[in-house]
C-alpha cells in the first residue's frame, strides 16, 4: 500500500531544498482537525516535529481513478503515538475520532484542501517517469522505491498545476490547446511563468499580458530572501512562520527557528523588521533596546540596565550599530558584524578571519 508520512518532512526533503506539495495542505487539514476536537495538542508549526500526517492508497492491479479514491486514507496523530488519532473520510467529507469512533462534518473551508489532496492522489497513482529526466536514475525499479518522494510528488503536482493553468486559458477562449507552446511559459507573453515553491501553482507574472488577470494568487516572499528553502510562495501557503509588528515581513517556519531576522525587544519579546519604527538595534550583533511600549511601562532600572548604546547610523546603509560592534570592527577582530566608517560608509555585513 502505497503510503506516505508527509509531516514530519524527512531530512531528504529538507536538503534537496523542497518540500512535498501537499505538505501545506496537509497542515492546515491537521490544525483544524486538532482545534475543534483537541485544541491542548493544535499543532504550532509545520515543521515542530510533535504531529504526524500520514495519506496514501491501496495499491492495485486496477489504478482507476475510483479504485484509488475508495481506498485513500489520510490520517492524523502524535509523533508518540503508534495509531493514528483522526482520520479524514473522503466519500462523506467528514473528520473521523479513531478514538471516541465519532464523527463530524469536514468545515466547508476545508473540501477544496481535501479536493486537492484527493486530485493529487489520482494523479501520482498514474505516474510514469519520464525517462528523459535527469533524475531518472534516483528511482529503484527493481524495489518500486521512490527516494525522496518529494521528486516525484512535486513532478505530479507540478503537471497537475501546468494543466489547471491551460485549462483557464482555454476556458476564457484565449488558446485552443490546453498543448502549451513552451513549457513553464506564458502562452501568451512567452515569459517564465511564476511558481510557488510549495503548492507549485501557477500564474502569469506580467501584468500587460492577457493571462495575468485569470489568476487570483498573491505571493509573500520570505524575509531570508535566497537563503530561504521555501524560495517564492504564494499567501496561500502561509501558514505559521512570523510576521514582525508592522506586518511588512514575513519569515517561514524553519527560518523563524533559524533566527537572525528579525530584531526582538528584551522584554516582550516580540518580532520587529527594520521598517518597525518601535524598535531599534545593533545591525552586527542584533542587540536591541526596548520596544517604546515597554520602554514606557518598564521600571527606569529594567530600562537602564537593558540599554544598548548604538552608535551611526552607517552613511551607507544607514543601519545603527553599537559601539561595540563598531569598535570591533574598526579593529578587524570580529566575525560576521557590521563594518561601519562613517566617513566613506560600510561594507554593512563583512567577516572576519
Amino acid at each position: 500500500m502505497p503510503k506516505w508520512k508527509i509531516i514530519p518532512p524527512t531530512m531528504e526533503d529538507l536538503d534537496q531544498h523542497y518540500c512535498h506539495p501537499m505538505i501545506v495542505n496537509l497542515f492546515r487539514i491537521m490544525k483544524a482537525v486538532y482545534g475543534l476536537l483537541d485544541p491542548d495538542n493544535e499543532p504550532s508549526g509545520i515543521h515542530e516535529g510533535k504531529h504526524a500526517a500520514t495519506f496514501g492508497y491501496e495499491d492495485s492491479e486496477e489504478t482507476s481513478e475510483s479504485s484509488v479514491l475508495s481506498s485513500l486514507f489520510i490520517h492524523f496523530g502524535l509523533s508518540s503515538q503508534t495509531s493514528p488519532r483522526f482520520a479524514i473520510v473522503l466519500p462523506s467529507m467528514q473528520i473521523e475520532d479513531l478514538t471516541q469512533r465519532s464523527r463530524i462534518p469536514l468545515p466547508p473551508e476545508l473540501v477544496p484542501t481535501v479536493t486537492d489532496i484527493r486530485d493529487f492522489t489520482v494523479a501520482r497513482s498514474q505516474f510514469t517517469p519520464d525517462p528523459n529526466d535527469p533524475e531518472y536514475d534516483i528511482y529503484d525499479f527493481e524495489y518500486e522505491i521512490y527516494e525522496p518522494e518529494s521528486y516525484p510528488a512535486g513532478q505530479v503536482w507540478e503537471r497537475v498545476q501546468m494543466q489547471k493553468f491551460h485549462e483557464l486559458l482555454l476556458n476564457a477562449g484565449i488558446i485552443e490547446s490546453t498543448h502549451p507552446r513552451l513549457n513553464h511559459r506564458c502562452d501568451m507573453c512567452l515569459l517564465d511563468l511564476l511558481q510557488c515553491k510549495v503548492c507549485l501553482k501557477v500564474m502569469c507574472p506580467t501584468r500587460n499580458c492577457v493571462a495575468f488577470p485569470l489568476s487570483c494568487m498573491r505571493w509573500r516572499p520570505c524575509a531570508a530572501g535566497h537563503r530561504c528553502w521555501y524560495g517564492d510562495i504564494c499567501i496561500d501557503c502561509v501558514v505559521g512562520g512570523t510576521t514582525c509588528l508592522c506586518q511588512e515581513s514575513w519569515t517561514c517556519d524553519l527560518c523563524t527557528e533559524k533566527g537572525g531576522f528579525f530584531l526582538r525587544c528584551l522584554r516582550c519579546d516580540r518580532p520587529f523588521c527594520g521598517r518597525c519604527s518601535y524598535l531599534v538595534g545593533c545591525r552586527g550583533c542584533r542587540a536591541s533596546n526596548l520596544c517604546h511600549d515597554c520602554a514606557e511601562e518598564a521600571p527606569k532600572d529594567e530600562t537602564k540596565e537593558k540599554y544598548v548604546e548604538l552608535v551611526g547610523p552607517c552613511t551607507k546603509c544607514n543601519s545603527p550599530v553599537c559601539k561595540p560592534c563598531a569598535t570591533a570592527a574598526a579593529a578587524g577582530t570580529s566575525v560576521h558584524i557590521a563594518v561601519v566608517s562613517f566617513s566613506t560608509g560600510c561594507d554593512c555585513i563583512k567577516s572576519y578571519k
